[in-house]
């Protein structure tokens, strides 16, 4: 028998925040202002705790720095990975994530490349994704002249859509929205616009102008979804999201007992929608787990909507 690492959920307090994850998940959440929801996550502004087990009380960065061997002995300095749900109750800042390269040099950390999958969402949703400017001059104009409704590429949004969001990709997750994230472990957000929105003081939010004009890619080309591989499984269905250089997304829905095998260096496994059993074990929607390198395949049985992100 290979480690199963289930993990407790670290939740983040947000300004657009609210109680889905509550309401949805019957997540202990910490109030109703609640936006985020981390699991899997080792990053040191989320780390989980493991819940049972042989490393029980453990945080998730500890074991990966001590037990390598678990992850296939991989060398990153960092566990490279996080997954997020995310409750917009009001709209998120207009943002943008650094590469590698420019967060390495100016703040010591991963870059952001994400994707997105809408869990639920009201009606009449929107998203903002990409931009319209064909030139650095043009991005720069725009944002000079708060002419956001003309620079920004906007769209309504349904339960199921999905988007991969490069690092240099300006995007925001908008009011009514549910989603899905997985991301590269980074914690680096560069806000372009906020909405001129005040605290409660009268302060807007600090903005990151110049780095977000140094790290936005000009002009902005949408991911092309047509690569997605379905096939059906033994009860069910697997639909490969996306698979790029950063990270590796699979949704599995299950209508029976599946077994899925372990090839990578680990699994960060969510549970999104129904219920089963995982190695015997009940599980149900909210429910997360690190499948290690030692586990070479996993027994799911139920009929339940599971994402898979690996590397």
């Amino acid at each position: 028998m290979g480690h199963i690492l289930w993990v407790e959920p670290v939740f983040k307090e947000m300004i657009w925040g609210g109680n889905q994850l509550k309401e949805k998940y019957g997540y202990a959440i910490p109030s109703d202002q609640t936006g985020e929801c981390w699991a899997p996550s080792a990053h040191p502004n989320g780390d989980n705790k493991i819940k049972e087990g042989e490393f029980k009380g453990q945080t998730l960065s500890k074991v990966f720095d001590e037990h390598r061997e678990l992850f296939g002995n991989i060398k990153d300095k960092q566990f490279p990975l996080l997954v997020k749900i995310i409750d917009a109750c009001n709209d998120l800042s207009v943002q943008v994530h650094p590469n590698d390269e420019y967060a390495g040099l100016h703040e010591n950390s991963l870059g952001k490349t994400e994707c997105w999958y809408v869990l639920d969402c009201k009606e009449d949703t929107k998203m903002v994704m990409g931009h319209h400017a064909k030139t650095k001059e043009e991005l720069v104009k725009a944002i000079e002249n708060d002419d956001y409704d003309n620079l920004l590429n906007k769209f309504d949004i349904k339960k199921g859509d999905f988007f991969y969001i490069p690092s240099g990709t300006i995007h925001a997750i908008c009011k009514g929205s549910l989603i899905y994230e997985a991301q590269q472990s980074s914690d680096i957000t560069y806000r372009v616009y906020d909405y001129h929105r005040k605290d409660k003081d009268g302060n807007e939010r600090q903005l990151h102008v110049k780095q977000s004009i140094d790290v936005t890619t000009v002009p902005y080309k949408p991911y092309d979804l047509a690569k997605q591989v379905e096939e059906t499984i033994e009860n069910g269905t697997r639909k490969e999201l996306v698979s790029s250089n950063y990270l590796t997304l699979n949704k599995y829905d299950m209508t029976g007992y599946n077994k899925v095998i372990n090839d990578k260096p680990f699994q960060l496994v969510s549970i999104i929608e129904g219920q089963g059993t995982v190695e015997g074990k009940e599980v149900k929607k909210g429910d997360h787990f690190v499948v290690c390198s030692d586990q070479k395949e996993v027994d799911f049985d139920g009929t339940m909507t599971v994402m898979i992100c690996t590397l």
